[in-house]
């Protein structure tokens, strides 16, 4: 009986630890996926500029070999120019510009609205540009292709994985219920609210406000690691969507730094007061290394 007791004993043990090796591993490879999101053509660490638009300031022109502009007149190194209408923004290429360039695209480009965040991009030389909304309002986000921080990007610095972080929570549906965020930039941006993430920390429950992104569940939220260890402003947190009776798992070993940690040219919104945590999550991403 006791050989039997001993050997559930060590079966229990090795299960556990092939569990959180598992747990490792995966938390490992998220922070190699997580280098090279930042690090890529549609990462932050290129971003050159936050170019705002408008009726009349809608001709992109080359300021200098270093950078490009918005302006309201077109003249010799005008690249090309936008049309805004209602719901669109489209881009079209100077014809003289194209003639004297074979490293663009061509034509007329339908940047706005796109299905995803990777379509919509026009090249021009070292150049790449996007047009985002935010509120009423469309903005050219300028990267360059060759930025001097792609070389000189550190690893992120992570908290070592730490099993006790991923916690079993609730999800709480709501419907048709919209919140005004705050992003760095002062604008207020409604989001929609997918729900509320119920769960219990140390025996202190949390609730905490779920939005949409992308089709996830997404959580921005701050704690008192922020400013001493963690990013100032908060962090973000992708979380599972529940099964039919509501349970999830949230992990903030997964939590990430906002874009603002890596570029001045982001809008990250702030967390709302409601996730706003009087207590220290010593999980996920730190500080980067890497000063913009």
């Amino acid at each position: 009986m006791k050989l039997i007791k001993n050997t559930f004993i060590l079966l229990f043990c090795l299960l556990h630890a092939v569990l959180a090796l598992g747990q490792n591993l995966d938390h490992e490879q998220w922070k190699v996926d997580r280098r090279k999101e930042i690090v890529g053509e549609n990462g932050w660490l290129n971003l050159a500029g936050l170019l705002w638009m408008d009726q009349e300031q809608v001709h992109l022109n080359e300021f200098s070999k270093d950078s490009l502009i918005i302006s309201s007149e077109a003249g010799k190194k005008t690249i090309g120019t936008f049309r805004i209408q209602a719901d669109s923004v489209w881009f079209s290429f100077n014809p003289k510009v194209i003639k004297k360039s074979e490293s663009q695209s061509s034509g007329t480009t339908l940047q706005f609205p796109v299905e995803s965040y990777n379509q919509g991009g026009v090249y021009f030389g070292r150049w790449k540009w996007s047009v985002i909304k935010r509120g009423d309002r469309f903005a050219v986000r300028l990267r360059d292709l060759e930025h001097p921080a792609l070389t000189k990007f550190e690893p992120i610095p992570a908290y070592n994985y730490d099993p006790a972080w991923r916690l079993d929570a609730f999800f709480e549906p709501r419907f048709n219920q919209f919140i005004s965020i705050t992003n760095v930039l002062g604008q207020v941006i409604e989001w929609r609210v997918m729900g509320i993430i119920k769960l219990q920390v140390g025996g202190s429950p949390i609730e905490l406000i779920a939005l949409e992104d992308q089709g996830k569940l997404f959580v921005i939220f701050s704690d008192e690691t922020n400013g001493a260890g963690s990013y100032p402003s908060g962090r973000y947190l992708y979380v599972s969507y529940p099964d039919k009776t509501g349970k999830t798992v949230i992990d903030f070993n997964y939590s990430y730094n906002p874009p603002c940690a890596f570029t001045a040219f982001a809008t990250c919104p702030i967390p709302p007061k409601e996730n706003r945590l009087d207590m220290a999550i010593r999980a996920g991403e730190k500080y980067p290394l890497t000063e913009h």
